[in-house]
């Protein structure tokens, strides 16, 4: 769960700090330290907005009811809740968990429009994740991103490791358990980027 001490008082100073706690009805998630792969689903805008889209409700379920991966779900938070985790020098972080985004084994984007770039990049800041690919490490998550912008990746393709490129339903789950046989044989990141494309 997300903690209450230290994002009460940012959750004080917002607009509407409902976006921020997550416990929706029926939101539910596999136990994060019983899953053998942890996801974050982000959304590249404002919760209202994410929340009703059914791409996402859709691929979280698939990667929840696989039986070994625990997947929840980020949006961009307002400008004024942006600029309090920047002041108070916190990190954005799942709703379900609480836990940043840099915690997680692979981050999926979906990419809506191209208006949403720019917020893909400003949530990999925020969220403690190096912004370029190539800048990444071995301890850092991997970066998806799919939807309708993916045909076209190469105007964000440096800070991407992987485009899903279609309909996620099959080609995700395909990725995700290349990427649980990554992490139990201790696979390079180089090597699954490779094994990957």
């Amino acid at each position: 769960m997300i903690d209450y001490e230290k994002y009460a008082p940012l959750l004080e100073q917002v607009e509407k700090p409902g976006r921020y706690v997550g416990g929706e009805y029926a939101s539910e998630i596999p136990d994060p330290e019983k899953a053998e792969l942890r996801a974050c689903f982000c959304f590249p805008d404002t919760y209202e907005i994410g929340m009703s889209n059914l791409g996402i409700k859709i691929l979280t379920g698939c990667f929840n009811n696989t039986g070994y991966i625990s997947c929840e779900r980020c949006y961009m938070p307002w400008p004024d809740m942006r600029d309090q985790l920047i002041k108070h020098q916190l990190p954005l972080y799942a709703l379900e968990s609480g836990d940043p985004l840099n915690k997680f084994d692979f981050v999926a984007f979906t990419l809506q429009y191209e208006l949403c770039y720019t917020n893909v990049i400003a949530m990999l800041g925020l969220g403690g994740i190096p912004l370029l690919s190539k800048d990444r490490g071995e301890n850092d998550p991997i970066i998806i991103a799919g939807g309708p912008c993916a045909y076209n990746p190469e105007p964000i393709a440096d800070f991407i490791d992987i485009f899903s490129i279609g309909e996620g339903e099959e080609a995700l789950l395909e990725l995700a358990s290349l990427l649980r046989e990554a992490k139990k044989s201790g696979m390079s990141r180089e090597e699954i980027l490779y094994r990957a494309s």
